[in-house]
């Protein structure tokens, strides 16, 4: 048999020895018997020495002054000590997969997807009495068929189409009424008008009759290209104004920095907790110390997003808080990186940013505010109906 297949299925035992001449020791062992798989000279008074399990009563046996302690296990041994250590975990990975495969065929939510409430409630009903609601057992896809074909014959002169689709834990139902689709022009008369208070800095008209210019100054609401037509002091036609308009406009941004920053440096110490996840709770297992402060990277051990349960493995690195201090022309600085920001965010392509200054800051309660003012190059435009 293969030697590698016969130390698994046999067991070894790995033995430490202590004492004077130790090759008094391993003459013992020789006298024995006993098959030495391996031999290892830590120093001149210790040795570690590998034997079948079979043989380890004997070795017992021995009576010497030498010190002897078990170290460690290979093979099957190994695999018990190692499920004896870790049997809380096993069992708790082993009832968790058992959980999940139990929940991931329970429903917890059947949303029915329709505007009409009284729809929504006569589909919920009808699944109801049919067993397809909340904390019962997930149907077949037949079962499902069959519901389906049952209330669309039922209420065939109210429901044109209905589909049932199951979505991990949930039921999701469409449903659609039985009525004549009125047909609706989507062409609408409008006016572009100005979203805000600005001065107009440029107008890329497409359709409609320009009755503002750049440079002027117009209020929100303001029509800017009108679908009004006129000729003379009469509207010749209406039309669907069209086109885009970009105007200076004006905003005054509020931040605040601290003036007292709290990183977090590594110490050096770290550890793994396994945790299980029930319905957004955590359960910590066997953390007897935690750490005070911590950063974590969380991996799924059992895991599965169609159920609201897991066991997530959880390596922590403990941290401490350091304080940062800030001057105030430090924190000023920051301030104003964040305000900036904070502007350059809100803008969409070909927006941007013409003039910055800062109006005022204080300090209070350990912190800097800092209030700036932006003139932003912004579209200012937007459609309005014309209503005749």
């Amino acid at each position: 048999m293969n030697r590698k297949l016969l130390t698994y299925f046999e067991g070894v035992v790995v033995i430490r020895a202590k004492g004077k001449r130790i090759e008094r020791f391993l003459s013992y062992i020789y006298k024995l018997k006993i098959n030495l798989l391996d031999i290892k000279y830590i120093d001149r008074q210790n040795v570690l020495i590998k034997i079948f399990n079979r043989d380890f009563d004997k070795v017992k046996g021995i009576k010497t002054t030498f010190e002897i302690n078990v170290v460690g296990y290979e093979g099957k041994l190994r695999l018990k000590e190692g499920i004896k250590e870790h049997l809380l975990l096993l069992l708790s990975i082993i009832i968790g997969y058992l959980f999940l495969l139990f929940l991931s065929n329970v429903i917890f939510d059947v949303e029915v997807v329709h505007s009409n409430a009284s729809v929504r409630k006569l589909i919920a009903v009808e699944l109801a009495e049919r067993n397809i609601k909340r904390w019962h057992f997930k149907k077949s896809f037949n079962e499902l068929q069959q519901t389906k074909e049952q209330i669309l014959n039922e209420y065939k002169d109210r429901l044109e189409w209905l589909e049932i689709e199951t979505v991990g834990t949930k039921y999701i139902v469409k449903v659609e009424e039985r009525k004549i689709k009125k047909i609706v022009d989507d062409y609408e008369y409008q006016d572009i008008v100005s979203t805000k208070n600005a001065i107009i800095l440029r107008i890329d008209a497409i359709e409609g009759e320009i009755v503002k210019r750049k440079n002027d100054y117009v209020k929100k609401g303001d029509i800017i290209i009108s679908g009004r037509i006129m000729k003379g002091q009469e509207v010749s036609k209406i039309v669907k104004a069209n086109g885009k308009i970009y105007g200076e406009v004006w905003y005054n941004i509020k931040v605040e920095h601290p003036l007292i920053y709290q990183s977090k440096v590594q110490t050096g110490k770290k550890k793994d907790v396994y945790k299980v996840v029930f319905l957004n709770r955590v359960f910590a297992l066997f953390n007897t110390r935690p750490f005070a402060s911590k950063i974590s990277k969380y991996y799924d051990v059992v895991a599965n997003p169609l159920v609201p349960f897991s066991i997530i493995k959880d390596k922590q690195r403990e941290v401490v808080i350091v304080d940062e201090i800030y001057t105030d022309g430090e924190a000023l600085i920051m301030a104003e990186a964040q305000a900036i920001k904070k502007m350059e965010e809100y803008l969409d392509e070909n927006e941007y940013v013409i003039n910055r200054r800062k109006l005022k800051y204080h300090i209070a309660d350990q912190k800097l505010y800092l209030e700036m003012f932006f003139k932003v190059y912004e579209n200012i435009g937007t459609p309005r109906r014309i209503v005749e």
